[in-house]
């Protein structure tokens, strides 16, 4: 329960879990989201990882929008920036740094276009709370995303933050973490899933996320609960690396994550 907040209020509490996806692959490049908000996975981008987090939190009203932008608005820039990251990293067996081998400048200007379409979204869903008759009322709103969809989370949190609540961030492999973050003491709980990049005991490149370098979440550090869950360290080899410590196909396990532990998510 959250400090000054009775029984009643909770249990009249609306509550929605939003959904921000990332990039869907080499074949949408040329896309940019028309960010519309979706009662459905409209993709099914998430496979089952929804389901699974939707069932922790019931009763909860999910909502997605897709975060996807090209390639050219991530760290990587371009394709050929891409394809060259790829290809050194699986020769990188021994080092932990990254040197030339990752692209690991910001980018500025696609981490803004990205989070203000996320503004955009966020008026989305004040209409969408106008049009259900829920705007006025104690709302609290999760957020899930994925790669990309942490820089559009940011830009709905700005638009949003005066009509609701925040109660769990749960940021699996987010791209640019360490370039723009929040006041992440409005939320309950902050968690951030992926790859172990820059730790002491840091996995070497070749099995590192390379389509987002991970690098923690500015301002994650001064969170009351929350931080950085990584792979396992007994994770088959054969699961990590540059595209496989990125895509949520790999990522089961989260699944292995369970009550009580370190990064377990639920209300």
């Amino acid at each position: 329960m959250l400090m000054g907040q009775s029984s009643t209020e909770m249990e009249n509490e609306v509550r929605i879990m939003i959904f921000i996806n990332g990039n869907r692959g080499p074949k949408f490049n040329h896309v940019k989201t028309d960010n519309q908000l979706h009662l459905k996975d409209p993709t099914g981008y998430w496979y089952k990882y929804d389901d699974t987090i939707l069932s922790r939190f019931q009763p909860i009203t999910p909502i997605y929008f897709d975060g996807h932008f090209p390639v050219s608005s991530s760290m990587h820039r371009t394709n050929a920036r891409f394809l060259k990251a790829y290809f050194f990293s699986r020769f990188c067996w021994f080092s932990r740094k990254s040197r030339w081998v990752m692209n690991t400048k910001f980018n500025p200007e696609g981490f803004k276009e990205r989070e203000e379409s996320g503004k955009i979204a966020g008026n989305h869903f004040l209409n969408y709370l106008d049009s259900t008759d829920l705007k006025g009322k104690s709302i609290k709103v999760d957020f899930v995303t994925h790669s990309m969809g942490y820089a559009y989370s940011l830009g709905m949190i700005d638009v949003i933050k005066p009509h609701v609540k925040f109660g769990k961030m749960l940021s699996i492999a987010p791209e640019s973490a360490g370039f723009k973050g929040y006041d992440w003491s409005e939320f309950e709980e902050v968690w951030q899933y992926g790859s172990n990049y820059g730790e002491p005991n840091a996995d070497v490149i070749c099995y590192q996320d390379g389509i987002a370098l991970q690098m923690p979440i500015k301002g994650i550090e001064n969170i009351n609960k929350g931080g950085r869950i990584f792979t396992p360290k007994d994770w088959p080899k054969s699961q990590k690396g540059f595209m496989r410590s990125h895509h949520l196909n790999w990522f089961q396990w989260f699944y292995l994550i369970k009550p009580g532990d370190k990064g377990y998510f639920s209300r």
